[in-house]
């Protein structure tokens, strides 16, 4: 993966986590040295949820848990340019 591409992702994980704490929500950029960087987001008791973000053919789009969830289609995701991502996301989180 090239640092260009790091950088993005990096870049779309921090304004999702800024528009997350808006709505008060605690979270965590993860960057773990050879791996994609994450938002990591602890909510109560429940186990993490970790959100990354991909480069699809129609632009970036967050992913979350499961592991699975990177071969949702097109109209399952939340696209990481759509000023309403972290009210999209949110219902996830907080489940």
């Amino acid at each position: 993966m090239e640092t260009n591409e790091r950088e993005q992702q990096f870049i779309h994980l921090v304004r999702l986590a800024w528009d997350l704490r808006h709505l008060g929500i605690a979270t965590s950029v993860m960057m773990a040295r050879g791996e994609p960087p994450l938002l990591d987001i602890a909510w109560g008791v429940r186990r993490p949820v970790r959100i990354r973000v991909i480069r699809r053919a129609h632009g970036w789009a967050f992913i979350w848990n499961p592991w699975w969830s990177r071969f949702w289609r097109r109209d399952e995701c939340v696209w990481a340019l759509d000023a309403s991502s972290a009210e999209r996301i949110l219902p996830a989180v907080i489940a």
